[in-house]
């Protein structure tokens, strides 16, 4: 805070508001970790002076928070509590987001710790409960509100019944404005961005401004006693037919690469917005044999040139129920998920090599790609998209 007020002047930390809107929006679209520390090189050797005015966005407070977020015409709303610390660099988020696709009862639950820090600085926990599951992740830490201090003004508006300075920002693959009350609370949040996550939008009701209890940022018991899980207690193997969506550039394997039983894919495609998140994509229906002992489900991302997998649990394939559903055991992770479909995640170093028996020291072999179909194919001439927006 340079001044009495939350203005900052032209002398302070002056930063290419387009560089740093572009570290921001790989962040946010969910680019792959090795993405984010080239851009954001590339943003610190590009330090100049812009003149922006900017605002700084109190830096300790927690809200009642109630968001909309996802692709297109496919928005989930959530409720739930948010925690701000930028004097710490960390964050929290703790939501219930309801889930429609299946029955009108079901519901996710997540839990979202951010810092700034080495190591797995990101868990996130879902489920609730003894019968929760954390996936850990290293990412770059990124502050929610950190763009302000390159925003330009645009007026004021009403949010509740709270009035509040609109700040806000825009470069070509991205689009960020809040909403601030004269003592730097956040009453919105709105965003719209080039990738994964293209719209989002944030309500913040019922602000404590001041530092919350340390124990808020304590890692939650599954994170901090039971990351990762233990296989299920299965043994032998079993054969999985599985699907993946997919662009035409990527490889036809499945090293490295997360994949859904029919229904489970299904889910998934819905819930990200099929048409206008997978429309020119494609579909490929495998067969693969795996170890029945099935580990966490971990994700798997394109980072470094390789497709890798994050949280699962060492070699093992993984499994969770679509979208964490159902209540199964670990999140689905040791149950069939007849109900909600099942997603799996395939580590490339658990691939069993010529010679090797799938269970000892490796978890999966056999892979055979049995056929690969537009995904228009699926989406407009089998009706799916029709399905889809009808569930949804």
């Amino acid at each position: 805070w340079l001044k009495s007020d939350r203005r900052l002047t032209s002398s302070s930390a002056p930063i290419n508001p387009t560089m740093y809107l572009t570290v921001a929006a790989a962040v946010l679209s969910q680019t792959t970790p090795s993405d984010w520390n080239r851009a954001l090189r590339l943003a610190l050797a590009d330090l100049s002076d812009t003149g922006r005015t900017g605002v700084r966005v109190a830096p300790q407070w927690n809200a009642k928070v109630n968001g909309l977020q996802g692709t297109g015409g496919y928005l989930s709303s959530y409720d739930g509590d948010y925690y701000y610390d930028s004097i710490n660099q960390r964050s929290k988020q703790a939501i219930v987001t309801p889930i429609k696709l299946f029955s009108a009862h079901d519901v996710q639950r997540t839990e979202t710790l951010s810092k700034n820090q080495s190591g797995l600085n990101v868990n996130m926990t879902l489920g609730q409960g003894t019968d929760t599951v954390c996936k850990a992740m290293e990412q770059p830490y990124y502050d929610l509100f950190g763009w302000t201090q390159y925003a330009q003004p645009n007026g004021t508006m009403v949010v509740g019944s709270q009035s509040c300075d609109v700040w806000f920002i825009s470069v070509p693959t991205a689009n960020l404005s809040t909403c601030l009350r004269a003592d730097g609370a956040p009453l919105l949040y709105n965003q719209s961005l080039a990738g994964y996550l293209k719209k989002m939008s944030m309500e913040f009701s019922n602000h404590t401004i001041g530092p919350a209890p340390e124990s808020v940022f304590a890692p939650s018991d599954a994170c901090a006693h039971h990351y990762p899980t233990t296989p299920c207690a299965t043994d032998g193997k079993t054969t999985l037919d599985v699907y993946r969506i997919h662009s035409a550039a990527e490889p036809r394997e499945l090293q490295g690469r997360n994949v859904g039983d029919s229904l489970g894919d299904m889910a998934f495609v819905c819930a990200q917005g099929a048409e206008e998140s997978y429309g020119n994509s494609l579909v490929s229906y495998w067969q693969v044999d795996v170890d029945a002992a099935f580990g966490q489900y971990g994700y798997c991302l394109y980072v470094g040139g390789t497709n890798k997998c994050y949280g699962g649990t060492g070699t093992q394939v993984g499994r969770e129920s679509a979208m964490g559903l159902d209540g199964g055991e670990k999140l689905g992770q040791c149950s069939n998920n007849s109900r909600v479909g099942s997603w799996f995640s395939i580590p490339d170093d658990g691939e069993c090599k010529d010679g090797q028996e799938i269970g000892q020291n490796c978890s999966w072999g056999n892979a055979k790609r049995i056929r690969t179909v537009n995904a228009s194919c699926i989406l407009h001439d089998r009706g799916l998209l029709d399905m889809c927006e009808k569930e949804i």
